[in-house]
């Protein structure tokens, strides 16, 4: 069960944050190393997700010292960010991706990998039963010994990139429509990308030399989604 605490973040407590959780995911890193080693392939994948995770927090910590911390609603989901598995493991991936030099194509990887990583997690470590409602499942039996190897192999090529990339980058300063978009409820995000008049708002922005994503859903947002109004082509003067 999640636990959302309410404390005061500040630039110098995500500095230790992103320090100590990369130090922790290298420790993880090393014991899930060890159990592979040992033949205990279930454990070392899940301790090789948990070291991902704390990789993708140390991210999550460094890219929020750009942020307005003094806004509640960023503030709120920062914190919020540390205690939720998707983002933590989507942001483990965010320095190897803005260090590839085909970002597409590692993209597409990347995608790939983190959706295992989600679903692999909890069969490594707990027993369950399956979809067919009868046959029980072991994580002993759900982890072959390859995909406990590139997991440790995968933890270790993202906590590596992650050094990297916090020590020798500053955090990069937010907009207010990047403060805005990240602080947005995940339901009203999926609502707005699922709406073909958002995308068609986006176009004509983009053919008008607006070409800021997270500008263009914030302003769409505030004009018509929380309005409730429709969004017309023909109204230029909106863009």
């Amino acid at each position: 069960m999640q636990k959302f605490r309410d404390y005061t973040l500040t630039v110098d407590l995500l500095k230790r944050y992103c320090s100590a959780a990369l130090q922790n995911a290298a420790e993880l890193l090393e014991e899930a190393a060890l159990l592979e080693a040992n033949g205990h392939q279930a454990r070392a994948y899940f301790l090789a997700v948990a070291s991902i995770e704390e990789t993708g927090k140390a991210q999550l910590a460094f890219d929020a010292q750009g942020r307005k911390l003094d806004d509640s609603a960023v503030a709120s989901k920062v914190r919020k960010s540390f205690e939720d598995h998707s983002p933590k493991i989507t942001a483990a991936f965010a320095p190897w991706l803005m260090a590839s030099s085909d970002v597409v194509s590692s993209a597409k990887a990347a995608m790939q990998l983190i959706v295992d990583l989600k679903f692999g997690r909890e069969p490594s470590m707990y027993t369950d039963v399956r979809e067919d409602g009868v046959t029980v499942q072991s994580p002993s039996t759900a982890v072959r010994l390859i995909a406990a190897q590139d997991c440790v192999r995968l933890a270790r090529d993202c906590l590596a990139h992650a050094r990297s990339h916090i020590s020798t980058k500053q955090p990069a300063r937010t907009t207010r429509a990047q403060d805005e978009f990240f602080a947005m409820k995940s339901r009203v995000t999926r609502e707005l990308l699922n709406n073909e008049e958002f995308w068609e708002f986006h176009i004509d922005r983009l053919k008008s030399g607006f070409n800021k994503f997270e500008e263009s859903v914030t302003l769409y947002h505030r004009q018509y989604y929380q309005k409730k109004t429709k969004y017309k082509a023909r109204c230029r003067d909106d863009i």
